[in-house]
């Protein structure tokens, strides 16, 4: 499967509501008599905007076959009222320009804000946040919507989203054993040939190994005696090295993260809880799992302010 042509920027909920906070003074002056959220992607939002704002929150589910909008909330706003439309994205498709279009029918005024939009976008909404170019805008409650299986149904999937998940794995410390860093450092071609020939290990994480993308610290000089294990072991998936112009072995959570981002994985897997903390941090919205070699535990990482260090 080959990765998107653009980033994921993670919209994780501290970024969602720094996002609806900025709007909030212009939102109060601008007298909105009601908040519509589209259902799924305008609730979370919707719902902060409503409370900030201490105004009535409906919302509108929409048919994307059918094009067609229709009230998801039993309460409806007052006749002929100023309304703030809110979406998770102003994307290429109907959605929004329909729910705008059915408001106003109603002879509603209606105003849009979206958390994101792009060059791409139908419509420009009223109030947002562009995405940088070369990015593309990643929730969390469509986590997997980004990867590139989703990207192929043109965002009609005829499963469920959770089975689009895009897995990428550590190598060391899951494949096989995670040999100790003293043992490189003190004779490091004796420690390759030694990691050369070990085998798989023999608790090994339950998903389809076969053909998942391996994301590695191992730098990129490794490449050839790398992939020679993994074929040899039946393992046949992309493998991302670390490029050490760029990224030095203290790097390697960083480099680990650039990736699953670039490439748009939406699960990550990997061996050391240190670096998977940092994974976390750096790629909020991914499903970044600690796999201590029978056991795998998910984790979630995020910036502690006003902590003085003593």
């Amino acid at each position: 499967m080959p990765p998107p042509s653009a980033t994921a920027l993670c919209y994780d909920y501290v970024r969602v509501e720094a996002i609806v906070l900025a709007f909030v003074p212009a939102w109060r002056q601008a007298g909105f008599d009601a908040i519509v959220a589209i259902a799924r992607g305008g609730l979370v939002p919707g719902v902060m905007a409503a409370t900030e704002l201490d105004l009535p929150l409906h919302a509108l589910a929409y048919d994307r076959p059918a094009r067609r909008p229709t009230w998801y909330s039993a309460g409806q706003p007052a006749r002929r009222s100023r309304l703030l439309l809110v979406e998770d994205i102003a994307g290429r498709g109907t959605t929004l320009s329909d729910c705008a279009a059915f408001l106003r029918a109603q002879g509603h005024e209606v105003h849009i804000f979206t958390l994101a939009h792009d060059a791409q976008s139908r419509i420009r909404p009223d109030y947002g946040a562009p995405v940088p170019d070369g990015y593309r805008a990643w929730f969390p409650w469509e986590r997997t919507s980004i990867s590139p299986g989703f990207d192929a149904t043109d965002n009609q999937p005829n499963r469920p989203e959770y089975d689009y998940a895009y897995w990428a794995i550590d190598l060391d410390g899951i494949l096989l054993m995670d040999l100790p860093e003293a043992d490189y450092a003190r004779a490091l071609n004796e420690t390759l040939a030694r990691r050369d020939a070990l085998l798989p290990s023999n608790t090994l994480p339950g998903i389809d190994l076969q053909n998942v993308t391996i994301i590695t610290g191992r730098p990129e000089q490794d490449r050839e005696r790398t992939k020679s294990w993994l074929d040899r072991h039946g393992f046949h998936g992309s493998l991302v090295m670390r490029d050490a112009r760029r990224h030095g072995p203290a790097d390697t959570p960083l480099h680990k993260a650039q990736a699953l981002l670039a490439r748009c994985h939406t699960h990550f897997l990997e061996s050391d809880p240190v670096q998977a903390l940092q994974i976390a941090r750096i790629a909020p919205v991914a499903r970044v799992i600690w796999w201590n070699g029978g056991e795998a535990l998910a984790v979630h990482a995020s910036e502690v302010g006003g902590l003085k260090l003593l």
